[in-house]
């Protein structure tokens, strides 16, 4: 079966996940990518389902257990 957190995180997901990682809203994500507000909330969504994460916080984690970002 597949499952959505075997699918990789795109190159945009990882900035935006290692932005809200290093606690920016998502105001200054958005500001900082040259995106909107929406677009950022859009990648968080898909970032938690392919992380299966509930979370901001959670997703960060598991992101670098997995070592998809890093500091």
């Amino acid at each position: 079966a597949f499952h959505a957190a075997d699918e990789a995180l795109s190159e945009r997901e990882v900035i935006v996940l290692t932005l809200a990682g290093q606690g920016k809203a998502y105001k200054e994500i958005a500001w900082q990518m040259k995106i909107s507000e929406a677009t950022v909330k859009a990648h968080m969504r898909s970032i938690f389902a392919k992380l299966d994460a509930n979370d901001r916080t959670q997703a960060v984690t598991l992101a670098l257990r997995r070592g998809i970002i890093d500091f």
